[in-house]
């Protein structure tokens, strides 16, 4: 997901003239959902050729989904269990806010938003790479093959 950060700095460089280090000041300074506003505001701003709208719309919706899921994978614990006839396995449990019990939940096997299974982990970090390749693929680098 840093990656995925870095990479929308690198590309708003490179759409726009304002110097690398006031647009990092700015950046740097947020949360990762203030980013992607910024981030969008940034990319509009400068203005989305017609051949690329697609791909920058496709970035902003692998965005949106990364931001619904990020906070509970980064700000989570690794736990093990063993749920729906499932063999024992790790699992990521995002922290709740104002919710002291959410280990205890995930102990009973009520999974809800801020739980993601190895497979879940997987597609979302796969997700992110798709992303930075897209932003890439923005910046002028080639597609890989």
């Amino acid at each position: 997901m840093g990656r995925v950060e870095f990479t929308m700095l690198l590309y708003v460089d490179v759409i726009n003239e304002a110097p690398i280090e006031r647009l990092f000041d700015e950046y740097s300074q947020k949360t990762f959902g203030p980013k992607v506003g910024w981030f969008k505001e940034w990319v509009e701003f400068a203005g989305v050729p017609s051949e690329k709208r697609a791909i920058v719309d496709r970035v902003y919706r692998n965005l949106k989904e990364i931001h619904s899921k990020r906070n509970f994978l980064v700000h989570g614990e690794t736990w093990q269990g063993a749920f729906y006839g499932q063999h024992r396995q790790a699992y990521r449990v995002g922290v709740v806010k104002q919710n002291l019990e959410y280990i205890d939940e995930f102990d009973r096997g009520e999974h809800g938003e801020n739980v993601f299974s190895l497979s879940e982990v997987k597609a979302l970090t796969k997700l992110c790479g798709d992303t930075v390749t897209d932003l890439n693929f923005l910046r002028g680098q080639s597609l890989p093959d």
